[in-house]
């Protein structure tokens, strides 16, 4: 994709279905921010989560008026990235506050195992799924909705 594609199918339902992992995911964040308590952890969660919404909103000016809006679609590759170095910066910089027995409790470490194989897939998809492609969107909409919806189970059952 560059800045003068255009993706012609994309729809309204796809642009909100891909706001779900978002949503998701800003739950997550905000029950683990209040419990791990840390600066950089709330903030990269943030960059993640504004990245998230930008890409969505990206969408959903695809879907309705058919322009791409070039700059919502490509901070995503260096927002998003920048977002989940930050948290993993302050997971490790705060690793004493971490309690992994809780984390690797039954059945919650079932779900944050699926959430981070599908975390992991959508890796995998950013490099050779075609990001114009409708059914490439859908594929990666499902996977990432599935893997946040999993890990905030996790954080629930924790």
């Amino acid at each position: 994709m560059n800045k003068n594609t255009i993706p012609e199918d994309f729809t309204l339902a796809l642009a909100l279905v891909d706001g779900l992992p978002v949503i998701f995911f800003a739950i997550n964040m905000i029950i683990i921010g209040i419990k791990f308590k840390s600066f950089l952890f709330v903030f990269g969660a943030l960059l993640c989560t504004f990245a998230g919404l930008a890409k969505v909103f990206w969408k959903i000016i695809v879907a309705l008026k058919k322009k791409n809006i070039w700059f919502l679609f490509i901070q995503m590759r260096i927002t998003m990235p920048l977002g989940f170095l930050i948290i993993l910066l302050s997971l490790i910089f705060n690793y004493k506050r971490i309690n992994l027995s809780v984390v690797l409790r039954f059945p919650a470490c079932v779900f944050f195992l699926i959430g981070i194989i599908g975390m992991c897939l959508m890796g995998y998809f950013a490099l050779k799924l075609d990001n114009s492609d409708l059914k490439s969107n859908w594929i990666e909409q499902i996977t990432n909705t599935f893997a946040q919806l999993a890990l905030l189970i996790g954080t629930l059952l924790v």
